[in-house]
């Protein structure tokens, strides 16, 4: 590390040490989805040291977002999510490395799309429940570690929000197809962890539509970024003591 970034990053090589930041930097996380759990996860992890990142979304920032998602303004709205995205991350460092990709993922284009990548960790943070299962088999087929979202619609509270193995989750829906698409794939969903809440959904005004606030999604994506810093702690302690 060098400067701006080595500034930036004191607070967190104090906290466990520059060591591990700089393998941080050395690591490409991919984001799928740009919503209020990736934008969350986005911020989180660019502020934590990492450096590498491919961004993929398929949508333009709407107002209906900003009550939730972090990362973007009312300046932002029309524009493509991954273009705000990667601009976001150039305005926060330097060094930092962003290939952005407007697109849906289907089983279909998933290889094109992804392959071309070295991706170290992937996060899957879209709504629909076929584009997850597609990210889900991808990365058991190339041995990437993947971390899913639930069904957060409806909830209020992040509390009870926790990442578990998808064999394990309560109260959710998604989770449930999810898994089931899992074993019709023959996925294991007990290797599948999963950002999900325990919680039962709020009684919505508007019960046909998904409804969100901040607080959830927000709190998804920094668990989704804790649980990848101490993957990577992890990670280097394996490597040392090869």
């Amino acid at each position: 590390m060098k400067g701006i970034n080595k500034q930036i990053q004191e607070n967190t090589c104090n906290l466990v040490g520059e060591e591990n930041v700089n393998y941080f930097g050395t690591k490409t996380i991919a984001i799928v989805g740009l919503g209020g759990v990736g934008c969350a996860a986005l911020n989180a992890l660019a502020r934590s040291g990492f450096m590498n990142f491919v961004l993929i979304d398929s949508s333009r920032v709407e107002y209906a977002n900003l009550n939730r998602q972090i990362i973007y303004t009312a300046g932002d709205v029309d524009l493509r999510k991954v273009d705000v995205a990667g601009s976001f991350l150039g305005s926060l460092t330097d060094g930092i490395v962003v290939d952005t990709i407007y697109t849906r993922l289907t089983d279909e284009n998933v290889e094109e799309v992804l392959g071309n990548f070295h991706i170290d960790y992937l996060i899957e943070a879209v709504d629909a429940v076929e584009p997850k299962v597609t990210l889900i088999k991808y990365a058991k087929a190339h041995d990437i570690p993947i971390i899913v979202t639930g069904g957060l619609s409806g909830r209020v509270d992040p509390t009870l929000i926790e990442i578990t193995p998808l064999s394990r989750t309560t109260n959710d829906e998604d989770a449930r197809k999810i898994r089931k698409a899992c074993l019709d794939a023959s996925i294991d969903p007990s290797t599948v962890m999963c950002i999900h809440s325990r919680e039962h959904k709020f009684q919505s005004a508007n019960e046909d539509k998904p409804s969100y606030m901040v607080m959830v999604p927000t709190s998804a994506g920094l668990f989704a970024c804790y649980y990848i810093v101490q993957h990577f702690i992890e990670r280097l302690e394996d490597e040392k003591e090869k």
